[in-house]
């Protein structure tokens, strides 16, 4: 941890607990917090107390609510820290800086091919700089950045299992390699779960506290979010919903829509811009159609298991996948419908395609990542 970053240190559970209540909900009194927390509120005013003194928290309006004296609201303090969050995968490059509050301070982003794990590390390098300049914070303030990309984890040394369209990155031990290069903590996350933090993060208003984030990218993935915290499983390798489907079948993937429409038009765009994916669709609405019409019914069988097992509030169908493609294969997760399972039945989750304030939820989500885990004593 940088030494600018002291204050942050050495946070107790019941601590993390209080500025996470804050971040979102904007704002409490010590008898709120106290009832959210399940403690004391003369517990509560000492913790609090103690981080008011740290510069983490800060005395905001009063308000009167009936009887008694009137409340004290307290808030964070935006300027307490902030966090990086980078989203990287073979065709693209997205930064999101956030307050400690959990508000979007700025975005960064860069299209390219990257193949090799140099170009990546000089980008972000690049692109940090940027983020820091344009908002005056000093490098000092930052306290870490969580990379999501396309991985899963195992054990030991080397615990990146990257998939196969970044395997070109490996080799190096890019954790350290990060952290040396971007001078702050760093966390590396998959990004189905990055990105089912994002919209935990975006989603302030606590409609749903368990939902899948059904992820639809090169390949295909899973977050899971149950009881308004990120189920990680063993090593963080849950919600790897891509190993349900065979190879062979069609997936509601991009790599396999880029595949479809190379072997049926035979030329595709280059990347994996959404407004240059988009114009060419819409060029060939008959060629998508049979690919939906194969990638659909596909899409319900990786669904239909998730609402029968968690039971789910929501699924959201999100990733890189275009949102005009998402959109339409959300239409065979009504499962009264598509009948996936030949009369089966669950109770039917909200199908919601996300439309986030953020350029990318993944980015968003690995910066939320770094904000909801600071460093805890196990104490308070």
């Amino acid at each position: 941890m940088l030494t600018h970053q002291r204050h942050l240190q050495a946070i107790g559970r019941t601590q993390r607990d209080i500025i996470g209540h804050l971040r979102r909900k904007g704002a409490a009194s010590r008898a709120e917090l106290a009832d959210l927390c399940g403690v004391t509120t003369a517990a509560i005013s000492m913790m609090t107390r103690d981080l008011i003194e740290r510069g983490i928290l800060t005395e905001g309006s009063r308000r009167s609510g009936g009887r008694g004296a009137p409340h004290v609201d307290l808030i964070l303090n935006p300027r307490a820290g902030y966090a990086l969050g980078i989203h990287a995968n073979r065709f693209s490059i997205t930064m999101a800086m956030l307050d400690f509050g959990g508000t979007i301070v700025g975005e960064w982003q860069i299209s390219g091919s990257y193949s090799s794990f140099s170009e990546v590390r000089s980008v972000l390098i690049e692109g940090k700089q940027e983020l820091l300049r344009r908002h005056a914070i000093e490098p000092g303030q930052l306290i870490g950045a969580g990379i999501a990309m396309p991985t899963r984890f195992r054990e030991g040394a080397g615990r990146l299992d990257l998939a196969d369209e970044i395997i070109s990155w490996a080799g190096a031990d890019l954790e350290t390699s990060l952290r040396q290069s971007l001078g702050c903590p760093v966390h590396v996350e998959n990004d189905a779960n990055a990105a089912a933090m994002g919209e935990l993060t975006l989603g302030k208003d606590g409609s749903h506290e368990d939902f899948v984030y059904l992820y639809l990218s090169e390949g295909i993935g899973g977050g899971l979010i149950i009881g308004g915290k990120l189920y990680r499983g063993t090593l963080g390798n849950a919600g790897e919903l891509g190993a349900l489907r065979a190879r062979g079948l069609s997936r509601p993937s991009f790599d396999d829509l880029a595949a479809w429409f190379l072997a049926e038009t035979g030329g595709i765009p280059e990347g994996r811009a959404e407004r240059t994916w988009t114009a060419y669709l819409d060029q060939h609405p008959d060629v998508l159609e049979r690919w939906l019409e194969r990638a659909g019914p596909e899409t319900a069988k990786l669904a239909f298991p998730i609402a029968a097992i968690l039971a789910p509030s929501a699924i959201y169908l999100g990733g890189t996948l275009p949102s005009m493609v998402r959109n339409r294969l959300a239409l065979w997760l009504n499962f009264a419908e598509s009948n996936p399972h030949q009369g089966g039945r669950v109770l039917q989750p909200n199908i919601i395609v996300p439309q986030n304030a953020a350029k990318d939820a993944v980015a968003l989500g690995a910066a939320a990542m770094i904000l909801h885990d600071l460093p805890l004593t196990g104490q308070m």
